[in-house]
């Protein structure tokens, strides 16, 4: 894999990396019946993977069942997505476009999951409106819209933070400059 040295996936990775010791203490509901930590995704959810035949019962196995088994779901996670970016001018620095999706798995019959999607919001709000600079290279820019998913999906929950960030950007190299 290509190392990138492009100042948007620095960003991408330092906002991973902050919002997994951000909340690093959550523990919430796995789609198993667990508890987990947030999963801090880059860009989107990692495409399932069929176990093993020899890790599947065999009764599912002498069913017919083994081709729909995969790997346990990434619930809870929160994928950090580079939408896009604008470099207005060679000497400006550059705007980036973050999407931060939440997806959490919440079955209590009371369907409250909402909220546990509201309260991760408000943490990483709060946290950006405390801090708006990260790593001493990448600053937060206003407004943040946030929102909650507009359909039924229980037992699923969604909802979405979406930041723009000034980052450094690119400075021309010429010694007649």
């Amino acid at each position: 894999m290509v190392q990138s040295v492009f100042i948007p996936s620095v960003l991408q990775n330092d906002l991973m990396e902050d919002i997994r010791e951000l909340l690093k203490d959550y523990r919430l509901q796995t789609p198993q019946g667990e508890t987990s930590s947030i999963n801090v995704l880059a860009q989107e959810l990692p495409i399932p993977e069929s176990k093993k035949q020899k890790d599947i019962p065999p009764e599912q196995l002498e069913n017919g069942l083994a081709e729909e088994i995969t790997d346990n779901d990434p619930y809870p996670y929160i994928i950090v997505r580079v939408l896009d970016g604008e470099i207005k001018d060679t000497a400006d620095s550059q705007s980036v476009d973050i999407l931060l999706l939440i997806g959490i798995y919440d079955n209590g019959g009371a369907r409250q999951g909402h909220k546990i999607v509201l309260d991760i919001i408000a943490k990483i709000y709060e946290h950006f409106a405390k801090t708006p600079v990260l790593n001493k290279r990448h600053t937060l820019l206003w407004p943040i819209s946030w929102t909650l998913q507009d359909e039924e999906s229980y037992p699923y929950y969604f909802g979405g933070i979406e930041q723009k960030w000034e980052v450094a950007g690119i400075r021309r190299e010429s010694k007649y400059t």
